[in-house]
Protein backbone atom coordinates (compact mmCIF):
# COMPACT_ATOMS: atom_id res chain seq x y z
CA UNK A 1 0.00 0.00 0.00
CA UNK A 2 1.34 3.71 -1.03
CA UNK A 3 0.06 6.74 0.49
CA UNK A 4 0.39 10.00 -0.20
CA UNK A 5 0.56 13.19 1.55
CA UNK A 6 0.51 16.86 0.84
CA UNK A 7 4.10 17.69 1.59
CA UNK A 8 4.79 15.32 -1.52
CA UNK A 9 6.31 12.14 0.73
CA UNK A 10 5.02 8.81 -0.05
CA UNK A 11 4.06 6.15 2.83
CA UNK A 12 5.15 2.10 2.28
CA UNK A 13 2.62 0.25 4.32
CA UNK A 14 1.38 -3.59 4.49
CA UNK A 15 -2.20 -4.53 5.74
CA UNK A 16 -2.26 -8.40 7.00
CA UNK A 17 -5.23 -9.87 7.95
CA UNK A 18 -8.90 -10.65 7.22
CA UNK A 19 -10.85 -7.52 5.71
CA UNK A 20 -13.48 -6.12 7.27
CA UNK A 21 -11.88 -6.90 10.88
CA UNK A 22 -10.98 -4.62 13.57
CA UNK A 23 -8.03 -2.34 12.33
CA UNK A 24 -4.71 -2.44 15.05
CA UNK A 25 -2.46 0.20 14.30
CA UNK A 26 1.50 -0.35 14.97
CA UNK A 27 3.29 2.93 15.42
CA UNK A 28 6.77 2.36 15.50
CA UNK A 29 9.74 4.19 16.99
CA UNK A 30 12.27 7.28 15.33
CA UNK A 31 14.08 6.11 12.12
CA UNK A 32 12.15 2.77 12.34
CA UNK A 33 10.65 0.97 9.07
CA UNK A 34 7.72 -1.47 8.88
CA UNK A 35 10.29 -4.46 9.53
CA UNK A 36 10.31 -3.36 13.13
CA UNK A 37 7.30 -5.18 13.52
CA UNK A 38 8.41 -8.84 12.54
CA UNK A 39 5.86 -10.89 10.83
CA UNK A 40 5.71 -13.47 13.40
CA UNK A 41 4.72 -11.01 15.36
CA UNK A 42 2.06 -9.66 13.25
CA UNK A 43 0.51 -12.67 13.19
CA UNK A 44 0.11 -13.35 16.38
CA UNK A 45 -1.86 -10.36 16.43
CA UNK A 46 -3.92 -11.64 13.42
CA UNK A 47 -4.85 -14.59 15.48
CA UNK A 48 -6.32 -12.59 18.06
CA UNK A 49 -9.12 -11.48 14.94
CA UNK A 50 -7.49 -8.25 14.14
CA UNK A 51 -6.34 -6.99 10.52
CA UNK A 52 -2.55 -5.51 11.40
CA UNK A 53 -1.44 -1.80 9.65
CA UNK A 54 2.33 -1.57 9.88
CA UNK A 55 4.51 1.08 7.81
CA UNK A 56 7.28 2.41 7.51
CA UNK A 57 8.44 5.83 8.85
CA UNK A 58 9.36 9.04 6.96
CA UNK A 59 13.23 8.44 5.87
CA UNK A 60 12.85 4.42 6.06
CA UNK A 61 12.53 1.32 4.60
CA UNK A 62 10.08 2.37 1.20
CA UNK A 63 8.45 5.63 2.72
CA UNK A 64 10.00 8.65 0.69
CA UNK A 65 10.61 12.31 2.78
CA UNK A 66 9.42 14.20 -0.53
CA UNK A 67 10.91 16.90 -2.70
CA UNK A 68 13.09 19.27 -1.25
CA UNK A 69 11.51 21.98 0.06
CA UNK A 70 8.55 20.01 1.65
CA UNK A 71 10.04 17.98 3.75
CA UNK A 72 8.39 18.06 7.12
CA UNK A 73 9.82 16.00 10.34
CA UNK A 74 8.04 16.25 13.79
CA UNK A 75 4.99 14.95 16.00
CA UNK A 76 2.18 16.51 14.38
CA UNK A 77 3.64 15.13 11.26
CA UNK A 78 3.96 11.45 12.61
CA UNK A 79 0.59 11.82 13.71
CA UNK A 80 -1.05 12.73 10.46
CA UNK A 81 0.81 10.45 8.36
CA UNK A 82 -0.21 7.82 10.84
CA UNK A 83 -3.69 8.24 10.61
CA UNK A 84 -3.42 9.31 7.01
CA UNK A 85 -1.97 4.92 7.24
CA UNK A 86 -4.99 4.55 8.98
CA UNK A 87 -7.52 6.39 6.75
CA UNK A 88 -5.88 4.32 3.43
CA UNK A 89 -6.43 1.02 4.79
CA UNK A 90 -10.39 1.28 5.83
CA UNK A 91 -10.63 2.98 1.96
CA UNK A 92 -9.06 -1.36 0.85
CA UNK A 93 -11.37 -2.61 3.03
CA UNK A 94 -14.62 -0.32 1.91
CA UNK A 95 -13.68 -1.06 -2.05
CA UNK A 96 -13.23 -4.59 -1.49
CA UNK A 97 -16.71 -4.66 0.12
CA UNK A 98 -18.23 -4.21 -2.95
CA UNK A 99 -19.49 -0.21 -4.75
CA UNK A 100 -22.94 -0.26 -3.27
CA UNK A 101 -24.36 2.93 -0.87
CA UNK A 102 -23.05 0.77 2.40
CA UNK A 103 -19.45 0.59 0.62
CA UNK A 104 -20.05 4.29 0.44
CA UNK A 105 -20.44 5.10 3.64
CA UNK A 106 -17.55 3.02 5.24
CA UNK A 107 -15.40 5.00 3.00
CA UNK A 108 -16.61 8.53 4.35
CA UNK A 109 -16.51 7.31 7.88
CA UNK A 110 -13.66 7.98 10.20
CA UNK A 111 -11.04 5.23 10.49
CA UNK A 112 -10.69 4.10 14.27
CA UNK A 113 -7.91 1.39 15.22
CA UNK A 114 -6.26 -0.79 18.33
CA UNK A 115 -3.27 1.06 18.39
CA UNK A 116 -0.13 -0.43 19.48
CA UNK A 117 2.65 2.30 19.35
CA UNK A 118 7.00 1.80 20.66
CA UNK A 119 9.00 4.50 21.96
CA UNK A 120 8.41 8.04 19.80
CA UNK A 121 5.77 5.98 18.49
CA UNK A 122 3.96 6.30 22.34
CA UNK A 123 4.04 9.76 21.81
CA UNK A 124 2.37 9.71 18.51
CA UNK A 125 -0.50 7.46 20.03
CA UNK A 126 -0.85 10.01 23.21
CA UNK A 127 -1.50 12.79 20.63
CA UNK A 128 -3.79 10.63 18.80
CA UNK A 129 -6.17 9.39 21.50
CA UNK A 130 -5.90 13.19 23.37
CA UNK A 131 -6.60 14.91 19.91
CA UNK A 132 -8.65 12.30 17.90
CA UNK A 133 -10.64 10.18 20.68
CA UNK A 134 -13.00 9.05 17.84
CA UNK A 135 -10.01 7.41 16.15
CA UNK A 136 -8.70 5.21 19.20
CA UNK A 137 -10.05 2.12 20.36
CA UNK A 138 -7.74 1.26 23.04
CA UNK A 139 -3.69 2.03 23.46
CA UNK A 140 -0.86 -0.09 24.25
CA UNK A 141 2.36 1.84 25.14
CA UNK A 142 5.41 0.32 24.99
CA UNK A 143 8.65 1.70 26.14
CA UNK A 144 7.90 5.61 25.83
CA UNK A 145 7.38 8.43 28.13
CA UNK A 146 4.55 11.17 28.85
CA UNK A 147 6.53 13.74 27.93
CA UNK A 148 8.26 14.08 24.03
CA UNK A 149 11.31 14.84 22.48
CA UNK A 150 14.43 16.78 23.87
CA UNK A 151 15.22 16.01 28.54
CA UNK A 152 12.76 14.62 30.52
CA UNK A 153 10.40 16.49 33.33
CA UNK A 154 12.73 16.55 36.40
CA UNK A 155 10.52 13.91 37.88
CA UNK A 156 11.55 11.68 35.40
CA UNK A 157 14.27 9.37 35.09
CA UNK A 158 16.90 10.77 32.73
CA UNK A 159 19.06 8.12 30.16
CA UNK A 160 20.98 5.53 31.86
CA UNK A 161 24.58 6.74 32.60
CA UNK A 162 25.69 3.37 30.35
CA UNK A 163 23.78 5.12 27.74
CA UNK A 164 24.99 8.26 27.75
CA UNK A 165 28.36 7.02 27.21
CA UNK A 166 27.79 5.65 24.24
CA UNK A 167 26.37 8.72 22.81
CA UNK A 168 29.85 10.57 24.13
CA UNK A 169 31.49 8.14 21.94
CA UNK A 170 29.63 7.23 18.95
CA UNK A 171 30.69 4.37 16.29
CA UNK A 172 32.23 5.58 13.58
CA UNK A 173 30.14 5.52 10.71
CA UNK A 174 29.96 2.04 8.20
CA UNK A 175 30.16 2.14 4.10
CA UNK A 176 26.52 2.85 3.38
CA UNK A 177 27.35 1.04 0.16
CA UNK A 178 28.11 -1.94 1.87
CA UNK A 179 25.14 -3.36 2.65
CA UNK A 180 26.57 -5.73 5.17
CA UNK A 181 28.77 -3.33 7.02
CA UNK A 182 25.54 -1.01 7.44
CA UNK A 183 23.65 -4.26 8.72
CA UNK A 184 25.96 -4.99 11.12
CA UNK A 185 26.28 -1.23 12.59
CA UNK A 186 22.73 -0.81 12.86
CA UNK A 187 22.91 -4.52 15.01
CA UNK A 188 25.66 -2.46 16.98
CA UNK A 189 24.03 0.52 17.50
CA UNK A 190 20.75 -1.78 19.13
CA UNK A 191 23.14 -3.43 21.30
CA UNK A 192 23.44 -0.45 23.22
CA UNK A 193 19.73 0.23 23.49
CA UNK A 194 19.27 -3.78 24.92
CA UNK A 195 18.18 -4.86 28.45
CA UNK A 196 19.67 -7.82 30.11
CA UNK A 197 19.66 -9.92 26.71
CA UNK A 198 20.62 -8.95 23.58
CA UNK A 199 18.80 -10.75 20.84
CA UNK A 200 21.12 -10.02 17.77
CA UNK A 201 19.14 -12.85 15.56
CA UNK A 202 16.21 -10.97 16.13
CA UNK A 203 17.93 -7.18 15.45
CA UNK A 204 19.79 -8.56 12.07
CA UNK A 205 16.42 -9.61 10.71
CA UNK A 206 15.01 -6.85 11.36
CA UNK A 207 17.89 -4.48 8.90
CA UNK A 208 18.68 -7.16 7.06
CA UNK A 209 14.60 -7.09 5.49
CA UNK A 210 15.14 -2.74 6.65
CA UNK A 211 18.46 -2.48 4.28
CA UNK A 212 17.24 -5.22 1.63
CA UNK A 213 14.27 -2.72 0.70
CA UNK A 214 15.99 0.92 1.31
CA UNK A 215 20.12 -0.10 -0.01
CA UNK A 216 20.53 3.81 0.02
CA UNK A 217 19.04 4.29 3.78
CA UNK A 218 17.63 7.94 1.97
CA UNK A 219 21.42 9.11 2.91
CA UNK A 220 21.31 10.59 -0.47
CA UNK A 221 17.87 12.58 0.30
CA UNK A 222 18.73 15.12 2.77
CA UNK A 223 16.87 15.91 5.63
CA UNK A 224 13.42 17.88 6.31
CA UNK A 225 12.66 21.40 5.75
CA UNK A 226 10.44 22.20 8.12
CA UNK A 227 10.18 21.07 11.57
CA UNK A 228 6.97 21.02 13.68
CA UNK A 229 6.88 22.63 16.76
CA UNK A 230 7.07 19.94 19.54
CA UNK A 231 4.33 19.84 21.38
CA UNK A 232 3.28 19.23 25.03
CA UNK A 233 0.47 16.79 26.16
CA UNK A 234 1.29 15.71 29.74
CA UNK A 235 -0.86 17.87 31.71
CA UNK A 236 -3.80 16.52 29.51
CA UNK A 237 -3.60 13.04 30.16
CA UNK A 238 -6.14 13.17 32.49
CA UNK A 239 -8.94 13.63 30.37
CA UNK A 240 -8.09 10.23 28.54
CA UNK A 241 -10.91 7.74 28.36
CA UNK A 242 -9.28 5.24 26.72
CA UNK A 243 -8.55 1.69 27.32
CA UNK A 244 -4.82 1.81 28.22
CA UNK A 245 -1.93 -0.48 28.98
CA UNK A 246 1.56 0.58 29.65
CA UNK A 247 4.14 -2.04 28.84
CA UNK A 248 7.68 -1.39 29.84
CA UNK A 249 11.25 -2.91 30.32
CA UNK A 250 12.62 -3.19 33.31
CA UNK A 251 16.17 -2.78 31.74
CA UNK A 252 15.47 0.53 29.56
CA UNK A 253 18.68 2.44 29.26
CA UNK A 254 17.11 4.99 27.15
CA UNK A 255 13.70 5.61 29.17
CA UNK A 256 14.17 3.92 32.43
CA UNK A 257 11.10 2.72 34.32
CA UNK A 258 10.29 5.62 36.01
CA UNK A 259 9.50 7.26 32.86
CA UNK A 260 6.71 3.98 32.08
CA UNK A 261 5.10 4.09 35.67
CA UNK A 262 4.89 7.80 35.83
CA UNK A 263 2.81 7.51 32.23
CA UNK A 264 0.22 4.70 33.69
CA UNK A 265 -0.46 6.61 36.93
CA UNK A 266 -1.21 9.92 34.48
CA UNK A 267 -3.91 7.92 32.37
CA UNK A 268 -7.04 7.23 34.25
CA UNK A 269 -7.54 3.25 34.60
CA UNK A 270 -4.37 2.63 32.88
CA UNK A 271 -2.81 -0.91 33.44
CA UNK A 272 1.14 -1.25 33.93
CA UNK A 273 2.82 -4.08 33.52
CA UNK A 274 6.28 -4.86 33.45
CA UNK A 275 8.73 -6.67 30.80
CA UNK A 276 11.54 -8.42 33.22
CA UNK A 277 15.09 -7.61 31.49
CA UNK A 278 13.96 -5.71 28.58
CA UNK A 279 15.32 -2.77 27.80
CA UNK A 280 14.49 -0.41 24.76
CA UNK A 281 13.68 -2.61 22.28
CA UNK A 282 10.55 -5.40 21.88
CA UNK A 283 12.68 -8.92 21.53
CA UNK A 284 10.27 -11.81 21.22
CA UNK A 285 10.51 -12.90 24.29
CA UNK A 286 8.45 -9.87 25.18
CA UNK A 287 5.71 -10.34 22.85
CA UNK A 288 3.31 -12.31 24.80
CA UNK A 289 3.22 -9.49 27.13
CA UNK A 290 2.30 -7.01 24.19
CA UNK A 291 -0.63 -9.64 22.78
CA UNK A 292 -1.91 -10.47 25.92
CA UNK A 293 -2.15 -6.49 26.45
CA UNK A 294 -4.48 -6.36 22.93
CA UNK A 295 -6.48 -9.11 23.96
CA UNK A 296 -7.61 -8.18 27.21
CA UNK A 297 -7.78 -3.93 26.83
CA UNK A 298 -9.14 -1.95 29.89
Amino acid sequence: MRVSRSDGAELAAEVIGEAGHPLLLLVAGADCSMDWWRPEFCAELVALGLRVIRYDQRGTGETTLGPRGTRREGLPTALGDALAVLDAAQAIDAAAAGSGPAAGTAADARADAHWVAFSAGGWVAQLAALDHPDRVRSLTLISTRPTGPGSADPDLPAVADRLAATWAHPRPEPDWTDEAAVVDHLVDVDRDYAGDEFDEEHERAIWTATVRRSPGMHRDEGGADVFDATVRWRERLGSLRVPTTVLHGTADPLFPLGNGEALAREIPGARFAWMPGVGHELPPRAWRAVVDAVASPR
